[in-house]
């Protein structure tokens, strides 16, 4: 599965989410300044979208901003008729907002938030808030002649992270459906809201599970949407707020498999699978 990505420019309407800073904002400045190319900042602060969106334009990028809260289903729903009023559809949508408990306290910016209110959190945002983006938006992506979906996965997601060898097969099963997969998500945060995660062969990481859940929502929406290019993408250990900044890699580096993703050529068309510096990757071993 050795595979490259090259990237000449196509016209596109794009739509980055998480996109006021880090590697959302680094994928937006890539997409923006590409020729007729206009990306749409897609921010949960209206505030911060805007500061990062004039930024851009005293970059020379061609942007625009909505607001997306993955947490507020009525947001979602808004952001989608606002992009199908101005623009009438979209060839890309790259899901990058997250939310990440990386320290019990974000690294002393929030209050300490026990682990199965972060479970509920993390799910809700990471999967079931991008799920339902998704969904808003595939009357759009429908109308583009190379409808594209990039998902920001990471390693935590790595398959290997699942305990037993039973889920491990559930999430990775050729056969899986969308309605089976937010089923085990819902299991997920039940089972860690009532303190039986581990003994239900959970691991103790709701980003991780969350990853796990967005690099299978992939694979899922790739074979039940054959003329899409749905990919996932790990960007690696990223110097981002989310880490506080401990990562050893550029936001600006991790950014480049999914601004080459969104360029692909037509006649390279590649769908359902993980990336990572821009070759695929065997998701079991990540």
């Amino acid at each position: 599965m050795a595979q490259s990505l090259v990237s000449p420019a196509a016209q596109r309407i794009a739509l980055v989410t998480g996109a006021n800073k880090g590697i959302g904002f680094e994928i937006a400045r890539k997409l923006g300044a590409e020729k007729d190319t206009l990306c749409i900042l897609g921010c949960r602060n209206e505030g911060l979208g805007k500061v990062a969106l004039d930024k851009l334009k005293e970059q020379g990028c061609n942007v625009d901003f909505v607001r997306i809260d993955l947490e507020d289903g009525a947001s979602i729903k808004a952001a989608a008729k606002e992009i199908r009023d101005k623009y009438g559809s979209c060839d890309v949508l790259v899901n990058n907002a997250a939310v990440c408990f990386n320290d019990p306290t974000l690294y002393g910016k929030v209050p300490h938030t026990s682990f199965s209110k972060q479970a509920d959190i993390t799910i809700k945002t990471n999967f079931f808030g991008t799920l339902a983006l998704t969904r808003a938006m595939f009357p759009l992506l429908e109308k583009s002649s190379s409808p594209r979906i990039i998902n920001i996965a990471s390693s935590a997601g790595r398959l290997s992270i699942l305990p037993s060898k039973e889920r491990r097969s559930d999430f990775s099963s050729q056969d899986l459906q969308m309605d089976q997969l937010e089923s085990y998500m819902k299991e997920f945060v039940a089972d860690a809201q009532d303190g039986s995660h581990a003994a239900k062969k959970w691991p103790n990481t709701g980003y991780g599970v969350s990853k796990v859940g967005i690099i299978a929502m992939t694979k899922v929406f790739a074979r039940e949407n054959p003329k899409f290019m749905v990919n996932s993408v790990d960007p690696g250990y990223c110097a981002t707020d989310q880490n506080n900044n401990q990562g050893f890699i550029p936001a600006e580096r991790g950014a480049l498999t999914a601004f080459l993703l969104a360029t692909l050529p037509n006649d390279q068309f590649s769908s359902g699978l993980h990336w990572y510096e821009e070759q695929a990757i065997n998701w079991s071993y990540q």
